[in-house]
């Protein structure tokens, strides 16, 4: 009795960290999309061939030994390093500016000990920060949050960090501004609208919202779909996206315990397009490997295999085969 509260107790906790884990794996993409991914959120002009990229550390000590728990770092090196920090917030806090300042300072200072210059006077580099509200309201500035540090002279120093009001934006707006990776967030959205049914006690309306929450992670997995078909992504970074999909659908279905079975059909409905997705493209490798071997049929009474090979990249053990299933053909006609 005494573990089944336990794991109830930490429930709420084990769902903020797979959460956290989840945005985490938006940014666990190919090099091109999260150059993309950069380039619209801080404006940037990235050549992602030009740049090299680096996800540092995201932890670290306190003086009372806990840890301090940023969300993103990101290191882009071109000439010189510069650091992007990402902070996703699920709700608007007023903590928020001075927590995005001490990940800022924590992070400053731990690349300074990392150049190992420890004996001239250090100089701190606060990486770019933006926060990222998925949900919000008026409450939530339009354009920065900002921190005042001011020293024992009243010298003030302002520290501003931009802010993505995500819950301005739709799939639509998403895709153009080339923010693929931010669309699974769509489904985070409706928890607010799940929260309303909750409180109203309403079971016929909390089946519907989750429904609803089916269809959008639906519909986005075909936007998905379309992207990687129109190869503005890879497949890996599908692979990434569908798997935010099913664990933010599975977030908020747990989340209201509302229809488990809807878990497993998600689960499905993904597996189902990246599979047949696959199928597709084997399909068309294998009628691109039948083509290149009718051109080494062809070329049978022409060329020395040792050439043919070369020409079509089939090894030489394929067209020797090719050669001893077709060459007495090719004699007699």
């Amino acid at each position: 009795m005494e573990k089944e509260k336990g794991r109830k107790k930490d429930a709420p906790r084990q769902e903020a960290v797979r959460l956290d884990e989840t945005v985490k794996l938006l940014f666990e993409v190919s090099k091109d999309l999260l150059v993309k991914t950069l380039n619209t959120l801080f404006n940037t002009n990235y050549d992602d061939d030009k740049i090299k990229i680096d996800k540092t550390a995201t932890e670290y000590p306190k003086n009372d030994l806990s840890m301090l728990r940023a969300d993103i770092f990101i290191s882009i090196i071109e000439h010189e390093p510069h650091t992007f920090h990402i902070e996703v917030e699920t709700q608007p806090s007023r903590e928020i500016a001075c927590r995005v300042f001490e990940y800022g300072i924590a992070k400053a200072i731990s690349n300074w000990r990392l150049q190992g210059n420890l004996i001239n006077e250090p100089e701190l580099f606060m990486p770019n920060s933006l926060v990222i509200h998925i949900e919000g309201d008026s409450s939530v500035p339009q354009e920065r949050h900002s921190v005042k540090l001011f020293n024992s002279d009243k010298d003030c120093l302002k520290f501003n960090f931009p802010v993505m009001r995500y819950f301005d934006y739709d799939k639509d707006r998403l895709i153009k501004e080339n923010l693929y990776t931010l669309l699974p967030l769509q489904i985070f959205m409706l928890r607010d609208e799940l929260d309303k049914m909750t409180a109203k006690g309403d079971e016929q309306a909390r089946q519907a919202a989750i429904l609803k929450a089916f269809d959008v992670s639906k519909n986005i997995a075909v936007e998905v779909m379309k992207l990687y078909k129109d190869k503005k992504i890879s497949y890996y970074d599908m692979d990434r996206i569908m798997i935010a999909i099913d664990e933010l659908f599975t977030h908020l279905n747990n989340r209201y315990q509302v229809n488990n079975k809807l878990n497993t059909e998600v689960k499905k409905m993904l597996r189902t397009f990246i599979d047949e997705n696959t199928a597709k493209k084997l399909e068309r490798l294998e009628q691109a490997e039948k083509k290149i071997e009718e051109v080494a049929i062809n070329l049978l009474d022409v060329l020395d295999v040792e050439i043919i090979a070369e020409k079509t990249n089939l090894s030489i053990d394929r067209v020797n085969e090719l050669k001893k299933i077709h060459g007495k053909k090719l004699k007699n006609q």
